[in-house]
């Protein structure tokens, strides 16, 4: 079950990011910021695997729940500090 709610919220994170870029930005750097936000989305993809892996292997099947659990935690963190800075 927790599988599949972490689930649904990265497909959210995803969909609200694109949003959001879309919402505060226009013309070339629309285009510029979508070409970075999808770099470092497919960076993420290819480096949070081997991690929720290794997760994997030394707490077993509950290592991908809890590895996503931490990226969504880090994810709202930034969040609220970049809130407060801004």
């Amino acid at each position: 079950m927790l599988e599949r709610i972490l689930g649904a919220v990265s497909y959210g994170i995803y969909t609200m990011s694109i949003i959001e870029l879309g919402e505060r930005f226009t013309g070339s750097t629309l285009v510029a910021g979508n070409a970075a936000f999808s770099l470092m989305w497919g960076v993420g993809g290819i480096a949070v695997a081997p991690l929720a892996g290794t997760a994997m292997d030394v707490l077993g099947a509950g290592g991908l729940p809890i590895t996503l659990g931490l990226m969504c935690l880090a994810l709202a963190i930034a969040s609220v500090v970049g809130r407060r800075s801004a």
